[in-house]
């Protein structure tokens, strides 16, 4: 992908934004921010620049509120099953990545590929990556968004026990992601996958036009897998289908924006991430944003630049997103000023909340190193620093490890030359 020279900066003006949709002061100045100046009006933004206080005063979430519901919809399928039992039931393999393998990585410490189906397979593409412990299984899950249209199967996650990464392989199961819709039945979900946040045990999945969804993974459902069932979703008969896949995870609720509310307030969860830092933990999300046929609200003259990073604040003793009179606001905003984001992860060496990891596939890979008092620091897969097309990241809570996950090159399966990969590096490396 052609683009700037790692030092190059490109100056740009935006155009003035007006409209009572962007009136208001915008959240409060965090403590460990007071000197930051609040973006609104007109901005000159420029590619690396330090991250601009955008006011987001304007944009809410609601909670669809069928946790219940949903739940009870689900119960004539079958008993819930928790997360760990499905870790009991791994059936795939991803060979562990080995030195002359891995992708070139600053701070590279290691990582596993997917099994050769999955390497080579065009229905399905990795998206997003988060990761904690269940019981006592270090354990990613990473997203695919299904590619192909007729039947849209929705998007599928990957459970993967990195509890020993020493190891040969990697032991992962996909299941399948969908959403009740009466008793005794589902759907697909029908979106792009785009981002995940796990929060206790509730998954956070990016809907790219309307908020989060959320899925609970004691809420797991263990379904048919005959022949019959390959094609079919839903009941059927007297068994329950989801496209072959043996488990399926349901979605419990939504927090949505309302319809009302339009650009260049309305705004788009492309990706998401996971911060615990400082006193409230958060949902981070994102928007992508491009020069080409995904300009954002905020591009202005400056097509790329505008994307907005979000805080959204969780309850840490319900896992649930805090709401105040039914509605969630996010607690900090920001103008990223680079393109073509694809995930974020928090800088886990620091309580305070402005500083963050972007990846992109601006300069086809990058890391950016971003925060509100500096320009970015990049690494760039051209420079053999990051590896191709990176997508979801994810950075463990002491501070050591930053994971992340590619989508990988189009025809291509070599995990060293932009082949789909799973790896984790040093965060001191890239701090």
């Amino acid at each position: 992908m052609s683009g700037f020279s790692p030092g190059a900066r490109k100056f740009f003006a935006v155009v003035w934004l007006t409209g009572s949709s962007l009136a208001g002061c915008g959240p409060a100045m965090e403590p460990d921010a007071p000197d930051e100046a609040v973006g609104t009006g007109a901005q000159p933004l420029t590619e690396g620049a330090p991250l601009t206080v955008h006011d987001a005063s304007c944009l809410q979430l609601q909670d669809q509120n069928t946790w219940s519901s949903a739940a009870a919809f689900m119960a004539d399928v079958g008993p819930a099953l928790g997360l760990p039992a499905v870790l009991q039931d791994l059936n795939r393999a991803g060979p562990m990545l080995t030195a002359s393998t891995h992708p070139p990585a600053t701070g590279y410490k290691g990582g596993f590929r997917w099994n050769d189906g999955d390497m080579g397979t065009s229905e399905w593409i990795p998206q997003a990556l988060t990761a904690g412990v269940s019981g006592s299984t270090n354990t990613a899950i990473v997203s695919w968004h299904y590619a192909l249209t007729s039947p849209d199967k929705g998007v599928r996650i990957s459970v993967a026990d990195i509890s020993d990464m020493s190891a040969s392989a990697v032991n992962y199961r996909h299941l399948l992601l969908v959403r009740p819709t009466s008793a005794g039945n589902f759907t697909a979900v029908a979106e792009h996958g785009g981002g995940l946040a796990w929060f206790g045990n509730y998954l956070y999945l990016a809907d790219t036009s309307d908020g989060l969804r959320v899925f609970d993974l004691t809420q797991i459902r263990q379904v048919d897998t005959s022949t019959a069932c390959e094609t079919t979703l839903g009941k059927n008969g007297t068994v329950w289908c989801a496209y072959g896949y043996k488990y399926v995870l349901p979605q419990v609720s939504a927090y949505v924006m309302p319809a009302s509310l339009t650009s260049p307030c309305r705004t788009k969860f492309s990706f998401l991430g996971k911060d615990t830092r400082g006193t409230v933990p958060a949902v981070l999300s994102g928007e992508y944003c491009n020069n080409g046929d995904t300009p954002c609200p905020y591009d202005g003259n400056t097509p790329g630049l505008g994307g907005r990073l979000y805080r959204w604040p969780v309850d840490a003793a319900t896992n649930r997103l805090k709401t105040v009179g039914g509605a969630v606001k996010p607690e900090r905003a920001y103008l990223m000023n680079e393109p073509n984001v694809q995930g974020v992860a928090p800088i886990m060496t620091t309580t305070a909340t402005t500083s963050y990891w972007l990846s992109s596939t601006r300069y086809g890979g990058a890391l950016f190193k971003v925060s509100t008092g500096a320009s970015r620091k990049a690494y760039l897969s051209g420079s053999s620093q990051w590896p191709r097309m990176p997508e979801g990241m994810h950075a463990t809570g002491s501070g050591t490890n930053l994971w992340t996950v590619t989508e990988g090159v189009t025809g291509v399966t070599a995990p060293a030359l932009g082949g789909r990969v799973v790896f984790f590096v040093d965060q001191a490396a890239v701090d």
